[in-house]
């Protein structure tokens, strides 16, 4: 009788655990960030001496969130820049004033969930899309006929992705340091950190993430979307030393993809660290994308990027 209830406390002991680690998956993936009061001081545009005005939108699905746009009078040219997992979108002022400098009109904002936006789970792009869909709704009404490129971030890169693939108008994407599937992203991720086989965790994670949204992770596979991007051009950018999103999703989205592309694989550089590796070159290649494919002169103000410098 001891030996039964000793086995019984074992196993029961192994289901908490099995629970608890899948929790913490769901947690760390899932769940918004805790507001802090260091949220209310943090730079904005202001600080860059921008000309810039900030809006307060709303989905389609009744969450209030915050943007900036970044005004460029008489140009038509505008980049939405949609950050990443758990993100601000002050994380992304570096890349959205220089854009703004080089002539575009810019777009930045914040997800659901985030501060200064309506609390929400994070659905790693199934539904932020609908913050993007109102973003691209806005330039719209606010560009005389705005021509409309996305830049997004890691999470940021896959809501460009699912996002564009509804919304024909969308003529350019660059997409740093992407997944191909957040399934097989989660699952890695616990492998590598834990050393524990990531799929039982995730699928129960999985299960909880459908009990709080009713969203299956299936949803969130980019790969699925590719043919609807056709022929629009994309241009993906990953550090090849990416420990969160190995460079190898980046390659099967860019392999997978039978429109116009680019890949551009930055070696040692970390997690959307392409930037950070080499900040002036960073902008020229990013710059220059959008100036080829959305019709802005930027001659004047480009360099010529030699070879050797993106090998």
């Amino acid at each position: 009788m001891a030996t039964v209830a000793s086995a019984a406390l074992v196993i029961v002991g192994f289901l908490f655990l099995y629970v608890a680690l899948s929790y913490q998956v769901y947690r760390r993936a899932f769940k918004p960030p805790r507001s802090a009061w260091l949220d209310d001081f943090s730079f904005t545009p202001f600080e860059f001496q921008v000309d810039y005005e900030d809006v307060e939108l709303v989905t389609a699905d009744g969450i209030n969130f915050g943007a900036w746009h970044f005004r460029q009078p008489g140009s038509p040219q505008t980049v939405i820049i949609s950050g990443g997992h758990k993100g601000q979108r002050q994380d992304a002022l570096g890349i959205a004033v220089a854009l703004w400098r080089k002539g575009f009109n810019v777009v930045l904002y914040s997800y659901r969930g985030m501060p200064g936006s309506d609390r929400a789970p994070i659905t790693f792009g199934i539904k932020e899309v609908l913050e993007l869909q109102a973003v691209i709704a806005f330039a719209r009404k606010r560009v005389p006929n705005a021509r409309i490129g996305l830049l997004g971030y890691s999470m940021g890169a896959v809501v460009s992705l699912l996002g564009a693939a509804g919304e024909p108008g969308v003529q350019a994407l660059v997409l740093d340091s992407p997944f191909s599937d957040l399934r097989r992203l989660l699952i890695e991720n616990v492998r590598s950190s834990s050393r524990l086989p990531g799929t039982p965790f995730v699928g129960l994670a999985g299960v909880m993430f459908w009990l709080r949204t009713h969203s299956s992770m299936s949803a969130c596979r980019p790969l699925d979307v590719l043919s609807s991007l056709e022929p629009r051009p994309l241009f993906f950018i990953h550090g090849g030393a990416d420990a969160i999103t190995n460079v190898n999703h980046s390659r099967r989205l860019y392999d997978a993809y039978r429109g116009p592309r680019e890949i551009w694989i930055v070696q040692g550089a970390p997690h959307t660290g392409a930037y950070f590796a080499d900040r002036p070159l960073y902008v020229e290649r990013v710059a220059g994308f959008f100036a080829r494919h959305l019709g802005l002169d930027v001659s004047s103000h480009l360099r010529l990027v030699e070879e050797e410098e993106v090998s």
